[in-house]
């Protein structure tokens, strides 16, 4: 199974309160509820994590808010739409998930943009890129079928094995919905999928099917060979290895902090409301050195030494 799964970066949409006259935002039998007290309870509650990723957002689209267009935002969108199913699915996803459409499409655009703060602040070594290449698996396409209980796993690939269409029984029993109505079939590479179904899949010949059932944290898998694509030397697959790099490094959070503290140190960040003054501290705060360390430490040692 496809291991894609929503962003976890959340904006929290619609904090800007609609006025009313007498700052009133809601009232019942027991009261009023003014637009001071709702502010006041949403700061404590969520004030430090809303202001952190609305400082970020701000200041990495001024820097790259060119490339991260509305279009780039609409097409990724789009995109992640289509591995759902189709809009319908996807909007189940999303709202099962907290998000509007609206607020997903803020998240996309944030990701996108700390894509291009963590392309622009890398560079990968020869060495680096030579060892990836080494691990690298081409992009194969594969069908497959996933259910829960593997003597339907095993009954399936019988049916299989004498004739069965596989699209056809990928829709009718697949647990899989990114791909079932699909006739199962997905494209990918390394990384993109679970170990045991990369594994399972890299060893079938074009054409093959697997004859037992794959077993893995979502169930068991069929899995088919359709196209096998051949790898190519060094030279011709930097640009992939480049980029299945980055797609590393951005997974990795303390590697995009440290790219996002430079930059966040670089924009004169200041927080007026003293209730919220510390929600970049994690951004504007540099670490203690390691030599600074040392001299605190000796230094402490020195003062216990002479008692």
């Amino acid at each position: 199974m496809k291991k894609i799964i929503l962003t976890t970066v959340t904006i929290l949409a619609g904090l800007t309160i609609a006025g009313c006259a007498d700052n009133t935002v809601a009232s019942s039998t027991a009261g009023k509820i003014s637009q001071d007290e709702l502010y006041e309870a949403m700061k404590t509650n969520v004030g430090s994590t809303t202001l952190q990723q609305l400082i970020i957002k701000d200041v990495l689209n001024e820097k790259y808010g060119e490339t991260v267009t509305d279009k780039k935002v609409t097409a990724e969108y789009k995109k992640q739409e289509e591995s759902y199913g189709g809009a319908d699915v996807f909007k189940n996803v999303l709202s099962s998930s907290g998000f509007t459409d609206a607020s997903y499409k803020d998240t996309i655009q944030l990701n996108l943009l700390i894509e291009e703060a963590v392309k622009e602040n890398s560079k990968f070594s020869d060495e680096e890129i030579k060892t990836a290449y080494e691990a690298y698996t081409p992009p194969m396409t594969v069908s497959h079928i996933l259910v829960e209980d593997e003597a339907k796993a095993k009954e399936l690939i019988t049916e299989l094995n004498d004739g069965a269409d596989f699209a056809t029984l990928a829709k009718e029993n697949s647990t899989d919905t990114n791909t079932a109505e699909k006739g199962g079939e997905l494209t990918f590479t390394t990384g993109e999928m679970v170990p045991e179904f990369e594994e399972a899949a890299g060893k079938l010949k074009e054409g093959e099917l697997t004859t037992e059932p794959v077993k893995s944290e979502y169930g068991y898998h069929i899995i088919r060979m359709d196209k096998k694509s051949k790898k190519g030397t060094l030279k011709e697959e930097t640009k992939t290895i480049e980029a299945q790099l980055l797609q590393d490094k951005l997974a990795d959070s303390a590697a995009v902090q440290s790219i996002l503290s430079k930059i966040i140190q670089d924009a004169n960040v200041t927080i007026n409301d003293e209730d919220l003054s510390t929600a970049m501290d994690s951004y504007l705060k540099q670490p203690e050195s390691s030599e600074k360390s040392s001299e605190k430490e000796s230094s402490a040692a020195d003062t216990e030494s002479a008692k």
